[in-house]
Parts: structure tokens; C-alpha cells; sequence
């Protein structure tokens, strides 16, 4: 079959097609642990949930405003004001889509096209470079190392720059590393970035995943959103509301405005219970402060049993993560990590290695799941690598 030129190259996303792949052997009969894609195991919140199911009940089921309900824009920004240091931001300046992969893209088509480049460091999520070509832009990966605690500096990224350079792709905390940006190091880039006229994406889905003193640092924590940038967050990771899809970009609106405008041509308003959902996991603060910290304590416990059960393992260093829900781990050698993932499938446990986040050598696995799996996944990661040191 003859495809066009948009999508001829393009793959599937690497760690969605591995999730299914263990499932599939489950469903099968194997016994496989699996923490390959970064979905949380746990419920969605009672109150989100019955709110969903209350906007049914009252026949809350027609198009939903394309930008997203009033309600939800405002309670986002709400949230956005009472978790980081900004105030007085604007309800116009949010689009609410199904998932913040959506919103993603939908910005990323708006200011990237055919001629532009956009900075990804790495290593990056399996989506960015896949979304950048899309829209018929360059990615250009501005590579991180395990010695530099997998940050980026603005020398490095001025030494990626070029007349085309058109955007940057932040994340922080990092899927897969779990690196988390200090005030000071967003507080240079952003002003880099405003001096070169280059717009910064900040994807922000795991901000308040962090193990540490609160919050992982925003932009919107530099006291006002820089001129050309735009945060991007939604339920699905600190909340554990991964299938009700919303997401939200939050920027200048201008650019809203015409994200929402492709997106009225693309999918039109994200599902209407969902977003009333969404609406009070971010507007009922008691509720939803007591998810988080309920969430960032069972992620401190499997942290803690996973860089435990790793421990001085042979052929596999560990580096513990600061944010997000994922271990990285670097394997030693001149293994390929896609070969060690087989090897791993095969006894048992599924994870995604580092080639589908540009950054081969490396494993990444999924820290929010039970801890009673984390641990059985552990100890065929163990013996897995032992029998590798046998050999």
C-alpha cells in the first residue's frame, strides 16, 4: 500500500507497541512483570471519577467547547497559581485536549514546520521526534550523559542552535531519567531562549512527582511565563487518570488560539465527562493534594525497593531517580540494550530499553505499579544479569 509522504516513515510509538507486547504474553499464559509503559496502576480518585460520572447523569454529553469548558480552564488555572509561583494567569490562554500528547502536537504544528528546527534533548520521550516530523520540521537532539546527571546547559544547546532553530523541547522531570531542572538552570535557559527567539514547550507532566521539597520547578515558577512559552500538563500521571485523555497546553493566546483552531479541524473538544472529571481533581484542593502525597509515598516505596533490589548488580548501574515514575538504569558493556530487553521479556519481566528514547545502553523501567510486583521484577532483573555474569 502507498502512503503519503506525511506518514511514510513513520513508527509506531515504541513503548505503547512494548506494553501491548507483554500483555499479549500474559493473555498468553506467560508469567510476565510488566513495567514498560509509564502508566500508573492505580485507580482513578473517587471524587474525579464520580464527578465524570455525575456530568453523565445530568446529561452533560454534547460538543464540548473546543478550547475546553469554562470550568476546567478556570480550575486550571487555579491550580497552576496555588502549586507555582504565578499569578494572574488567564483562562484564555488554555486548551484543553485528549491528552497532553494532543496539546503537544498541536503547538508543535502550530510553530514548527518544513525549513524549522527543534531542540530535543536527549534522552527524550518516545513521541517527540516523531511529532516534530510531522509537521514537516528537523529534530535536532542535543545529547545528555549519565555523568552530567542527564542535563542540558545552554552552552550546549547554543552549540545546537542554528539561524533554524525554531523551538525547544523541555521536560522535566524527565521520562525516561527522571532528571529534574533547578529554578536556576530554567531561569538561563528561558532567558537564552528569549534571546534568541526561540519558544520553549515545557512539558511538565511530572511536576508534581518529585521526590524531594515539593514540586519539581516550572517556568511558571520564574514569577511570569516568558513571551514564547508555553506549559503543558494534565491528570493522567500525578492523578493516575491516564484513560480519560486531558491534557492542557497553557501559553500565550495567541498561539492558543490557533492550536485550538486545528484542533476544531482534528479531533474538536476533548470528551465532555472527562473534562468535568478533570475539573475537580484540579479544582477540589483537599482531595486532590491528598492523591498526590498518598501517590509520591507508594512511588517513594517502590523507589526505594527498586534501587535496593538492584544494588551492586553486575553489568547494571542505577541512578536514583529525582522525579517522575521511572528507574533508568545503564547497562554495562557492549550489550545492546534493545538485545538485554529481549533477554529480559524472556524471563519474565518487560521494560522499554534506551533506543526508544534516543539514548541507547540504557533500561528504563516503570516504578508505579504494586510493590509486590516491583519486587518479583526485581529479582528476575537480578538473576537475569547474574546469569549474563555466569555466561
Amino acid at each position: 500500500m502507498r502512503f503519503s509522504r506525511n506518514v511514510d516513515t513513520l513508527e509506531p510509538s515504541a513503548t505503547l507497541a512494548l506494553a501491548a507486547r507483554a500483555r499479549r504474553l500474559r493473555e498468553e499464559g506467560r508469567s510476565i512483570v510488566n513495567l514498560s509503559a509509564g502508566e500508573p496502576v492505580y485507580g482513578t480518585p473517587d471524587f474525579a471519577a464520580h464527578a465524570g460520572i455525575e456530568a453523565i447523569r445530568a446529561g452533560k454529553m454534547g460538543y464540548p467547547p473546543n478550547q475546553g469548558i469554562p470550568e476546567l480552564r478556570r480550575a486550571i488555572v487555579d491550580y497552576l497559581e496555588d502549586t507555582t509561583g504565578s499569578a494572574g494567569l488567564d483562562p484564555e490562554g488554555v486548551l484543553v485536549s485528549a491528552g497532553v500528547k494532543q496539546a503537544l502536537f498541536n503547538c508543535l504544528f502550530c510553530l514548527a514546520g518544513p525549513g524549522d528546527e527543534v531542540l530535543v534533548p536527549t534522552p527524550c520521550w518516545t513521541s517527540y521526534r516523531p511529532q516534530v516530523r510531522l509537521g514537516g520540521a528537523e529534530p535536532v537532539l542535543v545529547e545528555s550523559t549519565w555523568e552530567d546527571g542527564f542535563h542540558v546547559d545552554v552552552d550546549r544547546l547554543e552549540a545546537a542552535r542554528t539561524d533554524a532553530t525554531r523551538v525547544l523541547l523541555l521536560n522535566s522531570p524527565n521520562n525516561p531519567s527522571g532528571a529534574v531542572y533547578d529554578l536556576d538552570s530554567l531561569r538561563e535557559i528561558a532567558d537564552w531562549a528569549s534571546g534568541h527567539g526561540v519558544w520553549i514547550l515545557s512539558d511538565e507532566i511530572y511536576r508534581r512527582l518529585r521526590f524531594g521539597d515539593g514540586p519539581a520547578p516550572s517556568l511558571l515558577d520564574l514569577g511570569e511565563l516568558p513571551d514564547r512559552a508555553v506549559v503543558l500538563d494534565g491528570v493522567s500521571k500525578a492523578f493516575a487518570m491516564t484513560g480519560w485523555r486531558i491534557g492542557f497546553a497553557l501559553g500565550p493566546r495567541e498561539l492558543i488560539r490557533k492550536a485550538s483552531d486545528l484542533q476544531s479541524q482534528t479531533t474538536s473538544g476533548a470528551a465532555a465527562p472527562s473534562q468535568y472529571a478533570a475539573a475537580a481533581a484540579f479544582g477540589r484542593i483537599e482531595e486532590r493534594e491528598a492523591v498526590v502525597a498518598d501517590f509520591l509515598d507508594r512511588l517513594g516505596e517502590t523507589r526505594r525497593l527498586a534501587i535496593e533490589g538492584l544494588a551492586g548488580m553486575p553489568g547494571l548501574e542505577v541512578r536514583p531517580p529525582e522525579g517522575g515514575i521511572f528507574l533508568w538504569a545503564r547497562i554495562g558493556g557492549d550489550a545492546s540494550s534493545a538485545e538485554v530487553a529481549e533477554g529480559l521479556l524472556e524471563a519474565g519481566v518487560a521494560c522499554i530499553p534506551g533506543e526508544a528514547f534516543e539514548s541507547p545502553g540504557h533500561l528504563r523501567f516503570n516504578l508505579a505499579v504494586e510493590p509486590s510486583d516491583l519486587e518479583q521484577g526485581m529479582r528476575r532483573v537480578r538473576s537475569y544479569f547474574e546469569s549474563l555474569e555466569r555466561a
